[in-house]
């Protein structure tokens, strides 16, 4: 139920071995470099300086580099089918920093991020030639070229006029005005209609009246020399060119395909470096020596102390007081068992340093509440051999992969207890064999006609669901009762014994004397009791006077009852969210046995080759969809009685995780060596 103990850690070393020290740290993975504290306020410390940030900025734009250059083989170079399920390399710690390997990547990274600017550059040619092909195109029937410009003695104008504009109608007034004007028209599209004004100097006021009267727009033409039809041919031409190129840089971007490990491996090692350089920028330095603060795990400490020994440094730890503990960082104490249930405990909030680990605590209610909801033989060995594949093929790391463990943990949960409970893909060897004509099967627990004397299914929640309820309520209150016995322990532990016994024992009392009176109303009688009321129940009572023990006055009245009130709800709401434990059951087994009769309806009066195959196709489809609905309520609720039920009674949160300086990589694993 512990929490990793921690100490302080202060360290002054040489400059020269700086670099060298944080590599090891790096390497033992058992430091959290913080930020000194209080030093701003101390004059003796006014001197000291950061470390520059070039190298920070450095690896920071390997970084980008290294995952700009995978996006673009991302995208033009994608991964084959089944690659997903493809394990990581695994390289040593030395092949990870390996330079000569690292500054290849990086400079492949570059020529990858030369070529996605080449090809944007490419795109972007392309639009503007079809911008210049779709203003060109209106002009295309006219044969004069396009930078004909107006001389002494004639005016030219390039325009349009909107479509609605007759032509015929413009050319009759230019030709009422003047006979010394010609209208040449283009082209015409939805909205514009397209022409050239030929026209005497001596006339250009008069059609200009005209054009004005019609809504005429002059177009800019600058740029363009030859006809309208050369320059389309032109442009066509320069288009061809530009395909080609783009084709020609998307097949080198492709090409690099082979690199693609290289490149991970390259954004690896520049997260490991950004991770260093970050720790680095938060120690203080002089000419000659740096100041390095941090927390170290009690259990690392005397193999991180012997490795420091090879350096020049002096350091000390301390073991933090109680007012620093909302700074210290919190690491869980972690098992095969409680390891997966850490991203649970991390979705809700780490506890306090002085609070408890939840996992270890958590672990065996949850792995069993999940399994007697999912309750069901088949569904449980799906659910435990798909995530022992995903696990063994892909090795999910962080909060996916204690998930992946948890699930396999759970599938093992459900299996064993749908055998126990007699559920396997619901009544399936029942609604099968009868569908068949064909006699109950007998299986111990899964299919158990009568007379067969196997044995029958230890809880029977679609015949006896008051049974199942009841036992689910017991559990509930068992766990709740576990709770109560780590906020005890907290209290003692912190040297509040009378408050432990005061606020958890006598509710402990109330609830053996609530026991006692059940038994007395089944008839047994004279277990301790006073007119049928058992004296423990009563001492009980009277113990909750204490509840107003430090309230003042009339306060002590109503503490009481508000503790009472509190208590009584609080508790019996408590225990009765644990129904859900049955409803979920219930549930599963009403939903697969509806996909089970629905498969036996259309089969039982065809043939049986015709029978089977549908009854199959109905099978798979609805216990898959089960599954999944399944999977995710029991998911849901199970950490809901975990955070709303059971953390109520003893968590303290509030702890911030902790994050050592140390090699954490997503695309290879690194091996361990001595």
């Amino acid at each position: 139920m512990s929490i990793v103990k921690m100490k302080r850690l202060r360290l002054i070393g040489m400059r020269s071995e700086r670099e060298e020290m944080l590599r090891l740290l790096q390497h033992m993975g058992c430091v959290e470099i913080d930020e000194p504290s209080d030093w701003r306020d101390d004059p003796d410390w006014a001197s000291l300086t950061r470390p520059d940030t070039a190298a920070l900025n450095q690896a920071r734009e390997a970084k980008s580099g290294a995952e700009a250059a995978l996006k673009t083989l991302k995208k033009y170079a994608p991964k084959e089918k089944g690659s997903l399920f493809k394990p990581r390399p695994v390289i040593t710690e030395a092949a990870l920093f390996d330079n000569e390997a690292y500054r290849a990547a990086l400079d492949d990274a570059g020529r990858l991020n030369a070529l996605e600017r080449q090809i944007s550059a490419l795109y972007a040619e392309q639009g503007k030639l079809k911008a210049q092909k779709l203003a060109l195109a209106p002009w295309l029937a006219l044969d004069i070229p396009l930078e004909t410009a107006s001389t002494q003695d004639v005016a030219v104008f390039f325009g349009t006029v909107a479509a609605a504009v007759d032509l015929d109608a413009l050319e009759g007034a230019l030709a009422a005005g003047t006979d010394l004007a010609a209208l040449l028209r283009a082209g015409s599209d939805a909205e514009l209609h397209y022409f050239v004004l030929l026209c005497h100097k001596s006339q250009e006021e008069t059609c200009q009246a005209v054009l004005k009267e019609y809504g005429f727009s002059r177009s800019a033409l600058r740029g363009w020399t030859g006809t309208a039809a050369e320059n389309d041919r032109a442009l066509d031409a320069r288009m061809a060119e530009t395909e080609e190129a783009l084709r020609r840089a998307k097949e080198e971007a492709a090409g690099c395909a082979p690199k693609a490990a290289a490149l991970e491996q390259c954004l690896d090692r520049a997260c490991q470096e950004i991770t260093r350089e970050e720790a680095r920028c938060r120690l203080l330095d002089t000419d000659l020596a740096f100041f390095l603060e941090g927390w170290v795990p009690v259990p690392d400490e005397a193999r991180l102390l012997e490795r420091l020994g090879k350096f020049t440094c002096c350091w000390e730890t301390e073991v933090p007081a109680a007012e620093d503990y909302p700074a210290v960082p919190v690491k869980l104490k972690s098992n095969v068992l409680t390891e997966p249930l850490t991203t649970i405990t991390e979705m809700y909030s780490l506890p306090a340093y002085d609070g408890v680990d939840p996992n270890g605590l958590m672990a065996p209610f949850y792995i069993f509440f999940f399994g007697f909801m999912f309750a069901d033989l088949g569904y449980g060995l799906i659910l435990a051999g798909a995530c022992a594949f995903l696990q063994w093929k892909v090795k999910p790391k962080g909060g996916f992969g204690q998930l992946v463990r948890l699930m396999i943990l759970c599938g093992i949960s459900s299996a064993v207890i749908g055998l126990l409970t007699g559920g396997f893909f619901s009544d399936f060897l029942y609604q099968f064999t009868n569908m068949l004509g064909l006699p109950q099967p007998a299986v111990p627990f899964l299919s158990v006609p009568e007379g067969s004397g196997l044995p029958a299914p230890l809880l029977d929640v679609m015949n006896e669901p008051m049974t199942v309820l009841i036992f689910s309520l017991a559990v509930g209150l068992v766990q709740i009762v576990v709770g109560m016995a780590v906020k005890f322990w907290m209290l003692c532990r912190d040297g509040q014994i009378m408050d432990a016994v005061w606020d958890v024992g006598t509710w402990w009392v109330i609830f053996i004397g609530i026991g006692l009176f059940a038994v007395n109303m089944t008839g047994i009688s004279g277990i301790g009791s006073v007119n049928g009321i058992p004296v423990v129940l009563i001492v009980g009572c009277v113990m909750l006077l204490a509840q107003g023990r430090n309230a003042k006055g009339f306060g002590k009245v109503t503490a009481v009852i508000g503790a009472v009130y509190n208590g009584v709800t609080g508790y019996f709401g408590d225990i009765l969210s644990y129904s859900r434990l049955m409803v979920m059951m219930l549930a599963g087994s009403v939903i697969g046995q509806v996909f089970n009769i629905l498969g036996a309806m259309p089969g039982g009066g065809l043939p049986p080759v015709i029978g089977i195959p549908i009854f199959f196709l109905v099978f798979l489809v609805g216990h898959a969809f089960n599954i999944g609905l399944n999977v995710i309520g029991t998911y849901v609720h199970t950490s809901r009685l975990q955070y709303l039920e059971f953390f109520k009674q003893f968590y303290k949160e509030g702890g911030r995780p902790w994050r050592p300086l140390n090699i954490a990589t997503k695309y290879v694993d690194i091996k361990e060596e001595q």
